[in-house]
């Protein structure tokens, strides 16, 4: 799993084939047509298993968030958005732009990414605590916090330098505050 992520971020979709893949984790062909029948199967099983860590991560993190909710939002803000610049993202985004003329990856991922969908605004539910989790927008909140920030995670594609702080991260916080204020 570990061999197509790597691929998939330092080469793309399109450089990333099972002789990669099969290379760099040094198996046999057979061992690996064995386990996935298709390169796309390869790739979302990769991508599940990044997940996998990369949830574990949150929920580690969250557990170490202060139950006080002001700080909570405003650490949890920043724990969500360190998320979006590790390899899950880049992977993720390198199977999003291919699907959109793969006609096998886009059908194996739509159900996918809902899936992992429905999984991360529950993981943002654990982040930002029960008192956010239970007011009746909180699937509005996380989804525009979410799909924002994924917006901004992808203009480092183009500028991987630029720094990852700024009125950007300033704005969700004030998002989810106004929201939790809303709820009192």
């Amino acid at each position: 799993m570990r061999a197509t992520v790597e691929s998939l971020v330092e080469l793309g979709h399109a450089h990333t084939t099972t002789q990669e893949v099969q290379r760099r984790a040094g198996v046999s062909r057979g061992a690996l047509t064995h386990h996935f029948t298709s390169k796309a199967e390869l790739l979302l099983a990769a991508v599940d298993h990044l997940y996998e860590e990369f949830s574990a991560s949150v929920r580690q993190a969250a557990a170490d968030l202060p139950a006080e909710s002001g700080a909570r939002i405003r650490l949890g803000v920043e724990l969500v958005w360190e998320r979006f610049h590790g390899p899950l993202f880049v992977a993720a985004m390198e199977l999003w732009g291919a699907a959109r003329r793969d006609e096998e990856l886009r059908a194996a991922l739509l159900p996918h990414e809902r899936r992992l969908g429905v999984q991360l605004r529950g993981l943002a539910m654990e982040v930002f605590g029960e008192r956010v989790a239970l007011h009746p927008s909180a699937e509005a909140v996380y989804q525009v916090l979410l799909t924002s920030m994924r917006g901004q995670a992808l203009t480092y594609a183009l500028q991987p330098d630029a720094p990852r702080t700024g009125a950007h991260v300033q704005h969700w916080m004030t998002i989810v505050e106004a929201f939790t204020r809303a709820a009192d």
